[in-house]
């Protein structure tokens, strides 16, 4: 596995982000500015590693295309897992492995969809988590989630239930990337955040808590989380509070670089993504 080495800012901005080859066809949430962060981390990587793109209703395959366009070795990249629902309920979904050319590298990890309660009133109520290795999860939308404390947090590493089981993730030809029995390890993984609240934003909130925890509890020493929109209060208190939940009760130590937070005059402003690299 790489140990990735974090850049900054002014290293960033020497590259020419509007160079870069793009899949016009496909929607996504990946800007420029992104892409930039994920070319120079995917760059240091090779076949042997994985890079997972959390895509929440996103899962387009545009990501996964940007990377497969711009590597600077074509011919010994990291395997691709896009995990997402895959409908069409935000961003259309439906052209994934067209979009990336049926390339073998490319995987989907596809999660099932939520199923949403409602109401008389047509108003919802609730929502039920469907999860592979546990039983379904329901939750009350209608009363206020408690919010964890750090050490309750903590507990989501050691009683995650989640969809990492990588002989559920094909690509194209249907090839799995490994066995049930294999651990997930991902070298980098992108997390984009939903843009947009549901009407529920302290159970919003609550939910990326726990996937940010998951997805550090994941990184291997050497792995990077890349975390967007972090200038988003709602994004950046839940980023902090997974953060300290590992390090104070699991142990794990971490290097920062904060990103896209130098304008194209020079001048700063507030930072947009964060790089959060594994070190202990």
């Amino acid at each position: 596995m790489t140990d990735l080495i974090l850049y900054d800012d002014d290293r960033h901005f020497e590259e020419d982000i509007y160079a870069y080859e793009w899949e016009d066809l496909a929607d996504g949430l990946i800007t420029n500015e992104h892409a930039s962060v994920i070319k120079l981390l995917t760059d240091q990587m090779n076949a042997d590693d994985i890079v997972l793109l959390i895509e929440p209703l996103s899962g387009t395959g545009k990501t996964a295309k940007f990377i497969l366009d711009n590597a600077v070795d074509p011919d010994n990249i990291p395997k691709i897992v896009s995990q997402d629902v895959f409908q069409n309920t935000f961003l259309y979904c439906g052209e994934f492995f067209d979009i990336v050319e049926d390339d073998p590298r490319v995987y989907k990890n596809s999660l099932t969809p939520d199923t949403v309660e409602y109401n008389m009133a047509g108003e919802v109520t609730g929502v039920t988590k469907h999860y592979a290795n546990h039983e379904d999860v329901t939750i009350d939308l209608t009363t206020d989630p408690e919010v964890r404390s750090k050490t309750d947090l903590a507990r989501v590493k050691d009683t995650e239930i989640s969809n990492v089981d990588m002989s559920e993730m094909v690509n194209a030809n249907g090839d799995a990337l490994g066995n049930s029995t294999d651990k997930f390890e991902p070298t980098l993984i992108v997390s984009f955040p939903f843009p947009i609240s549901l009407g529920f934003p302290l159970h919003e909130a609550e939910g990326l808590a726990s996937g940010l925890v998951s997805s550090l509890s994941k990184l291997p020493v050497g792995g990077v989380l890349m975390l967007v929109d972090i200038h988003y209060e709602q994004v950046n208190v839940q980023m902090w509070r997974a953060i300290d939940a590992m390090k104070d009760e699991h142990g794990y130590s971490f290097e920062f670089e904060w990103l896209i937070s130098k304008l194209p005059n020079g001048e700063m402003s507030v930072p947009k993504v964060a790089t959060i690299k594994r070190t202990g």
